[in-house]
This record gives C-alpha cells, structure tokens and sequence, in this order.
C-alpha cells in the first residue's frame, strides 16, 4: 500500500503565546532534525551520521509499531527557512516539515506532508483502510506536538531554541 497525506495547522493562533517567528520555527526544525525523540513519539533513537549545511544523514530507530523495524538510514535535507526533506533511503519514504506564510505579519502555518510505503498491506483491505486512519492521526498530531515542543523552548530559553 502506497500513503499520501498532509497536514497544515497554524503556528501562531490568538491564544498561542509567545508568538514564533519563521526563524524560531526553522531553527526548531532543525533541531528536530538532529535530536527528533523530544518532537516525534514513535522515534526510540536517532544518531547523526553526517552533516553539512545543505542537512544530514541521521540512522534512526522506531519503537514497535511505528514503522519499520530496526536501524533505518535518513537523509534530511534542508532548505533554509522553508523546508526540511526527510527521505528513509532503503525504503523510498519520504516526510517534508513546511513552513509557510499567510497575509498577517505572523500569520505561519506548518504543513507535514507524508509519502510513505507499505509493502506489507495490501491496497483496498480493512487493513489498509485502519493504517490510513492511524496514519492520519499520527500526522495530525505530528505537527502541534512540533509546534508545540518549539513554543515550549522558546519559552524556556527566552526566545532562542
């Protein structure tokens, strides 16, 4: 079975406090990108490999349930203050974390999008038809535990991540 999905939610609704700048937000997600367990519930460890300026290669392993099983090979690739790509490299999946403007001064919103391989289930089951629902859900709570983890460093660190 083959996934598709995103998911937008804003960063900065009227009760959200402190108001995050696209430049907080980026360097939370990179951060994400280097130390996720804090950011994704289903991430049991991650080790960087490599990194540059263009992003990282990161090994990662997820808890039971979550993905695939044993050590999986990422490459992040970032594009600055938009974009970070996530791609599990023997598997063909890939996760973007994006960032993007609307019409007000601090008017950002944070879009996960989600392509991702199930070799296992087959298109057009119950199970496939479940995996999507849990999926859906997992993304939908992706991106305000992100948003979220970054609001709760800024505060703790005054405004830096």
């Amino acid at each position: 079975m083959k996934y598709s999905y995103a998911f937008t939610a804003p960063i900065n609704p009227p009760s959200a406090t402190p108001k995050l700048t696209r430049a907080q937000v980026w360097e939370g997600l990179v951060h994400k990108a280097r130390d996720p367990i804090k950011y994704v519930p289903g991430m049991a460890t991650c080790e960087v490999l490599e990194e540059n300026a263009d992003g990282l290669t990161r090994q990662i392993s997820l808890k039971p349930g979550s993905g695939p099983p044993g050590k999986v090979t990422e490459k992040v690739v970032f594009k600055k203050e938009v974009r970070a790509d996530f791609e599990m490299v023997d598997l063909g999946n890939t996760i973007s974390n994006i960032i993007s403007d609307g019409e007000g001064e601090s008017d950002l919103y944070l879009t996960f999008t989600f392509n991702l391989n199930f070799p296992d289930i087959q298109e057009g089951t119950q199970e496939a038809t479940e995996r999507a629902e849990r999926m859906q859900g997992t993304a939908e709570t992706a991106v305000g535990m992100t948003i979220n983890q970054i609001r709760s460093t800024v505060k703790e660190q005054a405004g830096k991540v």
